[in-house]
């Protein structure tokens, strides 16, 4: 293993997060805050810079990525930067545990939107639009972003981008990888400046704008208030912020063919379709089942809207007390926690493409017992699907779920209550944020799950086997 390579370029990755801690430092100088609060963030940089120019010096010789150094500088650069980026809350004392700001942080790099918080007033303004910056950051990646902007545009960085980006299917919109990381995030920050603009106009103070801009783009739902969108009381602004978040749990390669002009390509892209469709037809379910629940059947349709999206991007954000509803309707937007995005977007879940892909091999089965010598052949777009994206996406399913039960039973040391933790480990896998069966916040669960929930929440975000490799000998082996 190239372990000098590791070293070199997660140093230059801390060296990144400590150039973007100016954001927050810059929020906290125009709201004039404690000298606390600016010195925890010129604090937390000047560990970061030191760590990090240590850690450049000497220049590796070799400069060649494998697979598997990939995998694991993908793996550790997420648990770094979120336990850097958790020192500012410690310091102040605004997040006084370092496994609870961990969590917390986690959570807003990975985009779930869990919290430990019942009063995030606690946070400085500073702090709280750091907490959402996470969010921005960590929409499109962490290492997405690293790769825009570092100088090196050689393909050996394609296996950190590859263990990075979400979905079954990795594929570059152009021929250099440096390229594609710079035209996914100009689309990604433009639709985000786009959407701020959009909200400020809606009525929204501009802070508020841009935290709630972030929380969108990232489908990650934090923002600045304890009752999320519902403190607006605005039927316009709940419904563009619906909207938004679909428009993220879209795959970005999608949006860079709508500006070469391949418009036939993008409204025939098959997930696109499913994912609407799912989305319409959740809808509608759910709007019939709660019409009753609120005083106009407009209503109802808007919350109900509101809540597919915020739940099938794994956004997160509020609107209302889900534990009234009817238990079919919460069944729903469980399994709507499962499904997540589409492959490529900022959203998590287990992907629409992959539960695209399960349905069809699915059908191929039960049609092979009928037509026992046909050659039977999966399509995605028209194109076939190679046997060895087929498999992957099996094995991906059986060690979702034997960590997902793990998560489960971990769980149940802390709550009695099965849907709590049934949703809470759903929540964090997936990177959702809310829990079903309870009003309170993650702060219920004991440091040790809050801990393995952070991990969770990494290893969901990276699609488990870059976390799974930090825990196999194997991977630290010279070999």
């Amino acid at each position: 293993m190239n372990k000098s390579m590791v070293r070199f370029l997660l140093s230059k990755l801390l060296l990144i997060e400590a150039a973007l801690l100016i954001v927050p430092l810059i929020v906290a100088l125009i709201y004039q805050e404690k000298l606390a609060t600016i010195f925890s963030l010129l604090g937390t940089m000047a560990i970061l810079l030191f760590i990090g120019s240590m850690g450049i010096i000497v220049k590796p010789k070799n400069r060649h990525i494998y697979t598997k150094e990939g995998l694991l500088i993908v793996a550790l650069c997420w648990v770094l930067w979120s336990f850097f980026g958790a020192l500012p809350f410690v310091f102040t004392g605004q997040i006084p545990s370092i496994i609870d700001a961990f969590f917390e942080v986690s959570s807003g790099f990975t985009t779930t939107g869990a919290t430990i918080l019942p009063d995030v007033s606690v946070l400085s303004h500073s702090l709280l639009f750091w907490r959402s910056f996470t969010h921005l950051i960590g929409g499109m990646g962490v290492l997405v972003f690293a790769l825009a902007i570092m100088e090196n545009s050689k393909n050996s960085h394609l296996e950190v981008m590859r263990a990075e980006v979400p979905g079954p299917v990795f594929g570059k919109v152009v021929s250099k990888l440096k390229d594609t990381a710079q035209i996914l995030y100009i689309i990604y920050l433009a639709m985000f400046t786009i959407f701020a603009f959009i909200l400020w106009v809606a009525g929204m103070p501009f802070y508020d704008s841009l935290v709630t801009a972030m929380g969108t783009a990232g489908t990650g739902g934090f923002t600045v208030f304890n009752d999320s969108i519902a403190h607006y009381h605005s039927s316009l602004i709940t419904n563009l912020v619906a909207l938004g978040m679909l428009a993220f749990g879209v795959n970005f390669n999608l949006y860079y063919l709508l500006l070469i002009r391949k418009f036939k390509s993008f409204f025939g892209d098959e997930e696109l379709r499913v994912y609407i469709g799912i989305v319409l037809v959740s809808t509608l379910l759910i709007w019939l089942n709660v019409g009753g629940l609120f005083n106009t059947a407009a209503k109802g349709l808007e919350i109900s809207f509101f809540q597919v999206a915020t739940v099938i991007t794994t956004t997160g954000f509020g609107i209302t007390n889900l534990t009234v509803w009817p238990l079919f309707s919460q069944f729903i937007l469980l399994l709507l926690m499962f499904i997540g995005g589409s492959a490529g977007s900022t959203a998590g879940g287990f992907k629409v493409m992959r539960s695209l892909i399960l349905s069809k091999i699915a059908k191929n089965q039960v049609l092979s017992n009928l037509y026992p010598n046909r050659v039977m052949s999966l399509h995605i777009n028209h194109q076939p699907l190679d046997k060895r994206i087929q498999h992957s996406v099996l094995k991906y399913l059986t060690i979702y779920l034997a960590i997902f039960i793990g998560l489960v039973f971990i769980l149940t040391l802390d709550s009695n209550k099965f849907l709590v933790v049934f949703s809470a480990a759903a929540s964090a896998f997936n990177n959702i944020g809310p829990m079903l069966g309870t009003d309170k916040t993650f702060a219920i669960f004991s440091p040790f799950s809050k801990l393995v929930l952070s991990f969770a929440m990494i290893a969901g975000r990276l699609e488990i086997y870059p976390m799974l490799l930090l825990f196999i000998p194997k991977t630290w082996s010279k070999i």
